[in-house]
């Protein structure tokens, strides 16, 4: 005798059956949920790493107040390369139609020592009369000859503060003043007047920083500026700090790549196990559910359902502890930033989305191609 069971489809239909499988017990839920936000979280930290170093090395550029920045040509970046300007690229900047001021400054990379240490430093030296492209003051004031302007944390670092001396590519200099936000994990910012530049390393202007006027378009300025200026290299700010940006990312390319490697492995493996672990453990549940008429389609939603959920709810838990580390961090280590973007939540939430789903769908496979009876005895 065959019994036929009334179809019930649209009720059927209006049942949140992933949601209540994966609610129904809650300790593994949570779990679940807290295995994906560990792996996410791992991934969206070791690049908010980064990207905080990142941020550190271009911070002089993103401070500064002027627009655009000018160098030797073939020259785009400050860091890990040298720049040297004629003497008279100054007033030939400054002649130029919309510019509100140019000034120069010197750039130079070695070391500075104190008496707890040594770190590579990048030294700036400064027009301190007016104080374009100089430091922004936290405490003391701006440097004279024989001075220098340090770091707040490299201070701290070499057990140094206002009125020490420190050595400064081999040339003793007292501090007089405290910046901040110009050290990273790897150097600090040293800042000095032209004068002193030129005796601790040469009388050379490395760039030109220009301003324009307050009612014309810098990328415009820019534009007259390459004209006047055909043999030097001109760069508005975003410009400028995006090869700052790319020089730093190629400098770490394989140790960012190896650790992105690593984390993702791990990311993926915590996040697929789990998923499919929440399925495996269902599956006399969806077992019934085909026996009880259910179409494999209908299975297969559900268990997406289940894997949108967990996502979500693993990636507002990561993002949260994300934000809680990117505070509390740099109040350990000040050195280390922790800049977690909406653009880094995206591509971990995409590839979580992804490897869970293809986890999570899989072991329905033995359930999905079989006679809805077999699949349940299969499953007892």
């Amino acid at each position: 005798m065959t019994i036929h069971l009334p179809r019930a489809s649209a009720p059927a239909a209006s049942v949140p059956v992933g949601r209540r499988l994966l609610f129904v017990e809650r300790r593994r839920a949570t779990l679940t949920v807290l295995g994906v936000a560990t792996s996410l979280l791992l991934v969206l930290v070791l690049g908010g790493i980064f990207a905080g170093a990142v941020e550190q090395v271009i911070r002089y550029i993103r401070t500064s107040p002027a627009d655009i920045f000018i160098s030797q040509a073939g020259v785009r970046t400050m860091h890990m390369s040298a720049s040297a300007l004629p003497p008279e690229t100054v007033s030939a900047a400054a002649a130029v139609p919309g510019v509100a001021w140019a000034a120069p400054i010197g750039f130079a990379s070695g070391s500075i020592a104190g008496p707890q240490g040594r770190q590579l430093t990048y030294l700036i030296g400064y027009d301190t009369d007016t104080g374009r492209g100089g430091a922004r003051l936290v405490d003391g004031r701006t440097p004279g000859p024989g001075e220098a302007v340090l770091d707040e944390e490299a201070a701290e670092q070499l057990g140094v503060s206002l009125g020490s001396r420190v050595t400064v590519m081999g040339t003793a200099l007292r501090v007089v003043g405290l910046s901040a936000g110009g050290t990273s994990i790897t150097n600090t910012t040293t800042f000095v007047d032209r004068a002193e530049f030129e005796r601790i390393h040469s009388d050379q202007t490395s760039h030109v920083l220009v301003r324009a006027d307050d009612d014309r378009d810098p990328a415009a300025v820019a534009a007259g500026l390459r004209t006047a200026l055909p043999e030097a290299t001109v760069q508005t700010r975003e410009e400028f700090a995006a090869s700052e940006a790319r020089v730093v990312t190629d400098m770490s390319a394989d140790l960012i790549r190896l650790m992105s490697i690593i984390g993702l492995l791990i990311a993926l493996a915590v996040i697929a196990l789990g998923l499919m672990g929440a399925t495996l453990s269902r599956m006399r549940d969806f077992a019934v559910l085909k026996a009880l008429g259910s179409t494999t389609r209908r299975l297969v939603g559900a268990v997406v359902v289940q894997v949108l959920w967990t996502i979500t709810l693993a990636v507002g838990v990561a993002v949260a502890a994300a934000l809680v580390l990117a505070w509390l961090i740099p109040l350990a280590a000040p050195t280390v930033q922790i800049v977690v973007t909406v653009s880094a939540a995206a591509r971990t939430t995409a590839l979580a989305l992804l490897v869970g789903l293809a986890a999570a769908v899989w072991p329905l496979r033995r359930i999905a191609s079989v006679d809805a009876a077999i699949a349940f005895r299969e499953t007892r």
